[in-house]
């Protein structure tokens, strides 16, 4: 699997989603549901090699609270900013994620480029899925997460990104870029840092 990590566009809109007729509102900003969009375009730079179909699984997961320890940039930074939204006291270090309920993520070609004469060359993005669910107790490396500081409830659906199954056919063929487009229902969460 490749994993991407420049975009080159960016874009995101997040709303407080609403209750509908005949249901309880949140009770507190933390039960509160968010709709996220998440749009924009990475870069690929997936080659071909042959007369053959290449096949390759590419991930990606757009900024969604900017720096780890800063949360200043991406839509839940501006969330949490813009609506008031307590964060943990100092003291634990702690991440900024989100909780999903439901999603619909969108992947396609964005750009593609075949030098020299074209002999049957082919591109195609054949399924693209949410990348594995982090939870509590989950993590990479050293750092795992632990229970929502604010609620001391374990979480789970935590988003992390979109797995994407890509394909080139010619040997100089070029799958440049993937535009996206990731619509999340879910809860702004704050997750302990666990160092193992």
């Amino acid at each position: 699997m490749k994993v991407l990590n420049e975009f080159t566009g960016q874009n995101w809109l997040i709303t407080p989603a609403a209750v509908p007729v005949g249901h309880r509102p949140p009770t507190n900003i933390h039960d509160q549901l968010w709709l996220l969009t998440l749009t924009g375009v990475v870069k690929a730079d997936f080659k071909g090699n042959s007369g053959q179909w290449l096949d390759e699984t590419v991930s990606f997961m757009p900024d969604m609270s900017g720096p780890a320890s800063d949360g200043s940039s991406g839509p839940l930074g501006w969330a949490i900013k813009h609506f008031d939204v307590p964060k943990p006291p100092p003291g634990r270090p702690y991440r900024i994620r989100f909780s999903l309920e439901e999603w619909a993520p969108f992947a396609c070609l964005g750009s593609i480029f075949d030098r020299n004469q074209s002999v049957n060359a082919g591109f195609a993005v054949n399924t693209w899925r949410p990348s594995p669910f982090g939870k509590t107790g989950g993590g990479t490396g050293s750092e795992g997460i632990g229970n929502d500081l604010i609620t001391n409830q374990p979480v789970s659906n935590l988003f992390t990104g979109i797995t994407v199954d890509v394909a080139v056919r010619d040997s100089d063929a070029y799958l440049l870029r993937l535009g996206y487009n990731i619509t999340l229902l879910g809860r702004i969460v704050f997750p302990a840092v666990i160092s193992g």
